[in-house]
């Protein structure tokens, strides 16, 4: 019985990590609008990130621009470390209009 239960949590698990890396493309797609992403910013980021990107309590996210935008998706949907995932909070447009104004 154990055993079935912990099958059952890898596969979804696994389902839920599927689904978040087919919504990072679908953000990907999007193109962003930087304007609307700063201030998108500015109301759910910038309290740990500054308000302008460049740290906080959380890291410099400016030094960081040019890194891989699928794994800033990524950590935006699910959170990581001390940061709160923003699955629920952002629309896959403000994510996208928020890496906009980042790498402006």
């Amino acid at each position: 019985m154990s055993s079935r239960w912990t099958w059952l949590g890898v596969i979804a698990t696994l389902a839920t990590a599927c689904g978040d890396t087919q919504q990072a493309d679908d953000i990907l797609a999007l193109e962003g609008d930087a304007t609307n992403g700063e201030a998108v910013f500015s109301a759910n980021c910038a309290s740990c990130h500054g308000a302008d990107g460049t740290g906080g309590s959380g890291p410099n996210l400016v030094a960081e621009a040019g890194e891989d935008d699928a794994e800033w998706v990524e950590i935006i949907l699910g959170g990581e470390d001390t940061m709160p995932a923003f699955v629920d909070v952002l629309t896959d447009q403000e994510i996208a209009d928020v890496l906009a104004w980042l790498k402006s």
